[in-house]
C-alpha cells in the first residue's frame, strides 16, 4: 500500500523510535524539557542504544524529525551544547497543552459502517467517516459509479481526501471499499512505443530521456523491451493501471526518473498500486539510476531531508544506489535523468545490463 512520511510537514506519521519518544513526551507536566532529560527519554525509547556509539547522533535526528512534526520546537542561538558532534539543544519546547475535545454526537451509524464503534480511529478518522455515513444515507441505491475523485469531491468537498484514506486502515475488508462508495480507480493510459519484441515495459518520468530511450533501444539489439512508455512525473500512479490493458505482453515494468524526492515516491506508490492490484511488479532501472548517479551534475535549492526520511524515500531504489541518493537528498540536491543522454545512451552498453534479454 502506499505509503508517506509526515514528520516534516506535520502530518504525525513518525519512525517508531520518533514515536516513542514523542508518547514519553506527552506525558511530561512542563513543556521546557532539558538535555539530560531527553537522555534519559531516548535510553526508555531504545534501551539498545544506551551503549551505542551512534547515540548522539540518533538523538539529534529523532530531535530534528520530533521538530519537523511540530511536537517540540529547538532553540536558536547559542542553546546548544556543541563539546562532541552533532550540536544538541540543551533544552526543547513542547507545544502548548490543546484545550479538552467536546465530547462527539452519537451517531447511528449506516450499517456497512457498524465496525466504526468497535475500531480505534482518530478525531479525523472520524469526521471523514461521519461524511461517509452521511453519503450512504443520501445515496440512491443505483447511484451510477463514478471516478474516484469525482465521489471524493461529492463526499468530502475535497477530490483528494480518497487518494489519502485508500492506503489507510479504514479501507479493506469489512470495512470502506471501492464497491461501497460506488467508484473506481480512473485508468488513464500513457504514451507508449513499440521498440522491440521483449516482454519489459520501460517507464520513463520526463518526455526527452523518454524520446531518446525510444530511438536507442530500437536501434539496439538483444534487450527484452517491448516498449518504452512515458510515465508523465506524478501521472504513473494512475497510469500504472493501463498496464494490464495494453495490447502486449507486459511480464515486468522497470522505471526510470529524476533523483528527488517526488521522483522516487511516483515509482515507490505506483509499485504499491500494481502490487494490491495483482499487475507486473514496478522495479528501479538499475543501469539507468547507475549511469545517473555517475553522471548527475547535482542541483540544489530542493528541501533537505533528514535521515529518516531520506531512507524511507529511497527504500524503492536498488540496495547498491540507496545511499548515494539518500547523501543527494539529505543535501537537499536532485539529479535530473536527462543526465544519462541520447549521445550516452547510443556509445555505452552498461545502462541496458538488467534491461537485456534472458
Amino acid at each position: 500500500m502506499m505509503t508517506t512520511t509526515g514528520a516534516a510537514n506535520g502530518t504525525g506519521e513518525l519512525s517508531p523510535r520518533s514515536e516513542r519518544m514523542a508518547a514519553l513526551l506527552r506525558g511530561r507536566k512542563g513543556r521546557r524539557v532539558h538535555l539530560r532529560d531527553l537522555w534519559a527519554i531516548l535510553d526508555e525509547a531504545d534501551p539498545a542504544l544506551a551503549t551505542d556509539a551512534r547515540r548522539r547522533s540518533v538523538l539529534a535526528e529523532v530531535l530534528e524529525e520530533l521538530d519537523g512534526a511540530r511536537l517540540l520546537t529547538r532553540p536558536h542561538g547559542d542553546s546548544y551544547d556543541r563539546t562532541e558532534q552533532p550540536p544538541l539543544p540543551r533544552f526543547v519546547t513542547l507545544p502548548a497543552r490543546p484545550a479538552p475535545a467536546p465530547a462527539h454526537h452519537q451517531v447511528v451509524w449506516h450499517h456497512t459502517l457498524n465496525w466504526v464503534p468497535e475500531t480505534r480511529i482518530t478525531p479525523v478518522q472520524r469526521n471523514r467517516l461521519e461524511a461517509v455515513d452521511r453519503w450512504l444515507k443520501t445515496a440512491r441505491r443505483d447511484a451510477t459509479p463514478a471516478p474516484l475523485r469525482e465521489r471524493s469531491l461529492e463526499i468530502f468537498g475535497d477530490e483528494k481526501v480518497l487518494d489519502r484514506l485508500l492506503p489507510t486502515g479504514l479501507f479493506g475488508p469489512g470495512r470502506l471499499t471501492l464497491d461501497l462508495l460506488v467508484t473506481y480507480r480512473a485508468v488513464v493510459r500513457f504514451t507508449s512505443e513499440t521498440v522491440g519484441p521483449g516482454d519489459l515495459l520501460l517507464v520513463v518520468e520526463n518526455a526527452d530521456t523518454f524520446d531518446s530511450l525510444v530511438h536507442v533501444l530500437r536501434d539496439r539489439p538483444g534487450h527484452r523491451v517491448g516498449a518504452v512508455g512515458w510515465g508523465a512525473g506524478a501521472a504513473f500512479e494512475a497510469s500504472v493501471l493501463s498496464v494490464a490493458r495494453l495490447p502486449f505482453p507486459v511480464a515486468e515494468v522497470a522505471y526510470f526518473a529524476d533523483l528527488d524526492e517526488k521522483g522516487l515516491r511516483i515509482p515507490a506508490n505506483a509499485a504499491a498500486i500494481a502490487a494490491a492490484e495483482g499487475l507486473p511488479a514496478v522495479r528501479p532501472a538499475t543501469g539507468l539510476y547507475g549511469a545517473l548517479l555517475e553522471r548527475a551534475r547535482p542541483q540544489s535549492g530542493r528541501r533537505k531531508l533528514t535521515a529518516t526520511a531520506a531512507d524511507e524515500v529511497t527504500a524503492w531504489l536498488d540496495p547498491a544506489h540507496r545511499a548515494p541518493a539518500r547523501e543527494l537528498l539529505m543535501a537537499g540536491q536532485r539529479a535530473a535523468q536527462e543526465a544519462v543522454g541520447r549521445e550516452y545512451l547510443t556509445t555505452t552498453e552498461s545502462w541496458c545490463a538488467d534491461l537485456r534479454s534472458r
